[in-house]
């Protein structure tokens, strides 16, 4: 159980780690908007490569603040603990490389909370691009919507479950030493953030939605895409919570469905046929995550956004620790 009392953010070192792979085209925008952070920007910036074969590794080290660290066998949670490692800070902010902060205090905005002692994680707003498509907008808002902070802590016996520890490490700021003590399930697939802040949450810490610091960042998903997704997120989620079954899904499904279509209908009209076929694509990615274990290594390969993955786990990874 922690034992932190009120501290002041002026005293943290920040250290941001950024997992990249051919980030050429998005590396110099993300730098400089890094760089231009108010009142001061952070002195670390840690670029875990995946043997990028673009000028990613160039880039980087053409920057005096940027160190490059390669990684192989990559996995969401591994990229990220290797960067908590290596950080020279107290504070280590997680961004992905297609996550561009919205403004100069995007960054003072995010760390704003650590003055609270038992806050141990924070994670920002993501804003849609121009272009992003309508599912992604409403996505976007329904789970990052503007206004006031939102504070989640672990409250009774009861075993905490998806609903309770949303977290995001699209844009996120963690105490170092908290990630080096409950580190990253290496072995998810993805949704590695839920995984870290159910573990979080269990040790007594407190996770924050902090809407005041906005990262620019949206998908544009193919049918193929969106499929894949939703099969890897929801198998993740089985693994991180042992009782999220069909049902869990169902739930969660039918509910940010009704408010999505009122959304498309009332919004765009002319989308509601690629929305009908976009829907079924997610569900049918979200009951396939749920029989993945039955299914042969051959079809996972191809079912999934990440075949690397199936190629080193021959069985469900026990991620409950």
């Amino acid at each position: 159980m922690h034992t932190r009392g009120l501290e002041t953010t002026k005293q943290f070192r920040v250290s941001v780690v950024i997992p990249v792979l051919n980030a050429a085209a998005l590396l110099p925008a993300l730098l400089d908007a890094i760089l231009a952070q108010k009142p001061a920007p952070p002195k670390e910036i840690i670029l875990i490569d995946s043997s990028s074969t673009d000028r990613t590794t160039e880039i980087g080290k053409s920057c005096p603040a940027v160190k490059v660290i390669p990684i192989e066998k990559f996995s969401h949670g591994r990229a990220r603990n290797m960067g908590a490692a290596a950080a020279a800070g107290d504070i280590v902010v997680f961004l992905t490389q297609d996550a561009l902060p919205r403004n100069a205090f995007w960054l003072e905005s995010l760390i704003a909370p650590f003055a609270d002692g038992r806050v141990g994680a924070v994670y920002s707003r993501q804003v849609p691009r121009d272009d992003a498509p309508p599912t992604e907008k409403y996505f976007l808002n329904y789970h990052f919507p503007p206004g006031d902070q939102v504070r989640r802590e672990k409250k009774g016996a009861a075993d905490l479950a998806f609903k309770d520890v949303f977290f995001s490490n699209v844009s996120a700021a963690i105490r170092k030493d908290l990630v080096l003590k409950y580190p990253f399930d290496e072995r998810l697939i993805m949704s590695e953030d839920q995984q870290f802040a159910r573990d979080l949450l269990n040790a007594g810490y407190a996770t924050v939605y902090q809407p005041a610091s906005a990262v620019i960042h949206s998908h544009a998903y193919t049918l193929k895409m969106a499929f894949r997704r939703y099969f890897d997120s929801v198998y993740s989620l089985t693994v991180i919570f042992p009782g999220h079954g069909m049902g869990a899904s169902a739930a969660i499904g039918i509910n940010y469905l009704r408010g999505e279509f009122k959304y498309i209908l009332k919004n765009h009209p002319l989308y509601l046929p690629y929305y009908f076929l976009y829907t079924l694509a997610k569900t049918g990615g979200t009951i396939c995550g749920h029989f993945a274990e039955r299914l042969p290594e051959p079809l996972l390969k191809k079912l999934s956004l990440h075949s690397y993955h199936w190629r080193r786990t021959a069985s469900r990874p026990d991620a409950g620790k």
